[in-house]
């Protein structure tokens, strides 16, 4: 679980650079669809007569059922093939959104929006293994770095397209649901019929022969959990994301309800916000891109906490009331998570991890995330109701707690840093 020095990955060529594409474009549904029905929200509150607690149910029901669908998909992908789920995964998130566009009712809805979190759940651990098997030594960091530039362009579209379609009301939304279930049914194409994604796979397990690992085989958890090493890095990276997603995710299903409800803007001016806002978030994620196999990622971590720290106190200073501090809040938000958050903790999962568990711990570390940050998202409208600044000022010590465990997390690479690959040190040594 060592960085490299600072030196140009080797080894990669267009065939990697496309699978990181189908594999990324998990992580795109994945945001695509939680900034969709946290824009969504208010509309549908409206349309349907939903009360406060309803909408509460809505804005949970995506990460709660996430949560499962990555517990569960996660350990079959190392099961029965991740390959295999890698392809049919992403058909159920399209069958689910197709429902959410057409729902009528808000029983269709919650409905739809469950499946949803079960098949986007289902493939974030899946296509990361997939990625991160198939990688050239040395090349890790890149390629799962970007993927998170995928879930920020799904961020970035998803708001635009709500900022487009925002005066249209539910249609408008339905639309952009119709719309991400055209992109799965492609994704799926392209993941299933691309032949260069078949031959990687063969190159992937020879490479693993070679090294005497059984990449086919799902390693049993209780070899997994028997390692007091393995212990420590699953609690240490679970932690790590558990707070990091309690802040993210209420940015990204709330920020819209948030700029509505509480600071008085329009669905207009406040999709416009968000849609400016994030593309600061993309062009950092594209950065951390070019230096997450550096040391350089580590370097700007804690300079990230401390902006991403006091963007929560400036809206619970505020209030979130005045508009301007929104504003700067929003820019600081965008500045900081790039460097310090989902980004990190997918390459040190898979760098830590044999090729032949990633999946699993994947599966199960998303799992608590999102599984505590859907409970989290049912009580959050009521929370901005009673108080705006008591919620920002809890979710400024989150961003306390997941600065000082990353802190640690760090801590221990240095400790064990070595000249040797960290993928083959950990897949040979760590278990």
């Amino acid at each position: 679980m060592a960085e490299t020095t600072a030196r140009p990955p080797a080894g990669l060529d267009t065939r990697h650079w496309m699978l990181a594409i189908a594999a990324g474009m998990a992580s795109l549904l994945d945001s695509g669809a939680i900034i969709s029905v946290g824009l969504g929200l208010a509309l549908w509150k409206k349309a349907f007569d939903l009360d406060v607690w309803t909408v509460g149910v809505l804005g949970s029901a995506l990460t709660l059922f996430i949560a499962v669908g990555s517990l569960a998909g996660g350990r079959l992908a190392d099961l029965v093939g991740r390959g295999r789920m890698f392809s049919l995964t992403i058909l159920l998130y399209a069958a689910a959104a197709t429902a959410v566009a057409l729902a009528p009712n808000a029983s269709v809805l919650v409905a739809g929006v469950i499946v949803l979190g079960v098949a986007a759940g289902a493939d974030l651990p899946t296509s990361l293994a997939v990625l991160s098997e198939r990688a050239p030594e040395g090349t890790q960091g890149r390629l799962v770095a970007f993927t998170h530039v995928m879930w920020t362009i799904g961020v970035v579209v998803a708001t635009l397209l709500g900022f487009a379609v925002s005066g249209l009301g539910v249609p408008g939304i339905s639309m952009i649901f119709g719309l991400l279930a055209v992109l799965a049914v492609a994704t799926f194409a392209f993941r299933a019929f691309y032949p260069p994604f078949h031959r990687l796979e063969e190159e992937a397990l020879e490479r693993h022969a070679t090294a005497g690992i059984d990449a086919g085989r799902a390693m049993p958890l209780s070899k997994l959990l028997r390692n007091r090493t393995s212990l420590v890095l699953i609690a240490l990276t679970a932690l790590f994301y558990l707070f990091f997603t309690l802040v993210a995710n209420t940015f990204g299903s709330f920020k819209t309800y948030f700029l509505v409800t509480v600071g008085g803007t329009t669905q207009t001016t406040a999709t416009g916000l968000s849609f400016g806002t994030t593309l600061i978030g993309l062009v950092g994620t594209i950065v951390f891109t070019r230096i997450a196999d550096t040391k350089w990622r580590s370097r700007f971590f804690a300079a990230g906490v401390v902006v991403f720290v006091a963007c929560q106190l400036l809206i619970a200073v505020t209030g979130g009331v005045v508009l301007p501090a929104m504003i700067a809040a929003l820019v600081l938000y965008n500045v900081a998570f790039p460097f310090i958050g989902e980004a990190l903790y997918k390459i040190w999962t898979q760098e830590s991890f044999p090729v032949n568990a990633r999946a699993t711990v994947q599966g199960f570390t998303i799992a608590i995330a999102r599984f505590l940050a859907a409970a989290f998202a049912l009580v959050t409208p009521a929370l901005i109701a009673w108080s705006p600044r008591g919620l920002y000022l809890l979710l400024a010590a989150f961003a306390l707690v997941s600065g000082g465990v990353g802190t640690v997390i760090l801590r221990r690479l240095r400790a064990t840093a070595s000249p040797v690959p960290a993928t083959a040190r950990t897949t040979q040594e760590v278990l």
